[in-house]
């Protein structure tokens, strides 16, 4: 039996689900982890969640999930290590962003070449290093077929995108230096894998957290194909229908996806926050113009987030050394006092996060 939910129950639920009612100071969003930026948007995403102090002290960040830097629990990487090896070599290609037509390279399959740039990355990598260093290194151990001419940095070097992927499987995370990001040895790093260690894993985890949802947003989150997710689609899911539309989630959380009862609620989530991670952007944002504004190709916004709806976005910049300016700019919502007083708060959260005395609060 399908069972028929709305796009309003479906936010709820994904609202309870990633600690936006500020319940608990290690929200379990961080099973999928907390995609970093350059503005420091994993703090923001915890601080969205939480009352107390925001520090991602002991977390482990990493290259994981599309090979985007990612804090995680300590010592999931290994385990993440496993779970993000590709399901097989057809999946292997799409996440290299081989063309279809592209089976070898220099002789290797997809999977042999993820292995090849793995142990290389491990062999080279016996201590802290700049990405740079690295990827200089390895490029030596590359055959033609893996490199690309650059003409940014005048030089030869392995693609981006395999470097990264192939750091995780390699014993590598991901620190901050002062001199940039630095790679270094996971301790107790295991073997390289033979074999995806759990193929269901981060499809149900997208499912519980971003779900319902079907497998081409699972594979887009995972950058591979819908072909190669439906393959490994998981047989203990239940099927629902969100407002007509088919969609899956794990049977143990259908109860909370009926059950969700609302709440007044403002959160000003940042860019990257683990809520705008979902693949179905018409559901999270109706509006063709504003999925545009929100989602963009570089420096996305935050999001205004108002009664488990996406109201609106949101930019930060420092005026002088002491005030933060927050520009939001409204789509459809009506902001009465208490309401601007709830953003005026979240504000001031952000503020502190990032270290700044006074904050100023604009509406465009």
């Amino acid at each position: 039996m399908t069972t028929n939910v709305s796009r309003d129950q479906v936010l709820w639920y994904r609202v309870r689900q990633h600690g936006l009612l500020r319940d608990s100071e290690q929200p379990d969003v961080l099973d999928i982890g907390l995609q970093d930026t350059q503005m420091g948007s994993a703090q923001l995403a915890l601080a969205a969640r939480t009352t107390g102090p925001v520090s991602l002290d002991g977390y482990e960040l990493g290259w994981t999930l599309r090979g985007a830097p990612y804090h995680h629990r300590p010592g999931e990487l290994r385990r993440l290590a496993g779970e993000l090896w590709p399901w097989s070599d057809t999946d292997a290609r799409a996440r290299l962003m081989w063309q279809k037509s592209r089976t070898v390279t220099d002789g290797l399959t997809a999977t042999e070449t993820y292995r090849l740039i793995a142990e290389s990355m491990r062999e080279v990598v016996t201590k802290p290093m700049t990405k740079g260093a690295a990827s200089a290194e390895v490029t030596k151990l590359m055959p033609p077929g893996m490199l690309k001419a650059c003409p940014a940095c005048k030089s030869t070097h392995i693609y981006e995108q395999p470097f990264r992927l192939a750091a995780l499987p390699g014993g590598l995370r991901l620190r901050t230096g002062e001199n940039g990001l630095l790679l270094e040895p996971l301790p107790k790093r295991g073997s390289i894998p033979t074999k995806s260690t759990n193929p269901h894993g981060l499809v149900h985890r997208y499912l519980r957290f971003l779900g319902p949802a079907t497998p081409a947003e699972v594979a887009k989150w995972l950058d591979t194909s819908t072909a190669n997710v439906r393959e490994i689609w998981p047989d203990d899911l239940a099927e629902v229908t969100v407002d007509g539309r088919r969609a899956w989630l794990p049977k143990t959380n259908v109860d909370e996806l009926l059950d969700c009862d609302r709440v007044e609620l403002v959160r000003l989530l940042p860019a990257m926050d683990p809520f705008l991670q979902a693949r179905d952007h018409d559901l999270l944002v109706p509006d063709k113009a504003e999925q545009k504004a929100l989602w963009t190709i570089l420096r996305n916004p935050g999001a205004l987030l108002v009664d488990g709806q996406i109201g609106g976005m949101w930019r930060a910049r420092l005026a002088g050394r002491k005030s933060l300016e927050v520009t939001v700019t409204l789509f459809d919502t009506e902001m009465d006092p208490s309401m601007r007083d709830d953003v005026q708060a979240e504000a001031e959260r952000i503020a502190e996060v990032r270290g700044v005395p006074a904050v100023v609060v604009r509406y465009a």
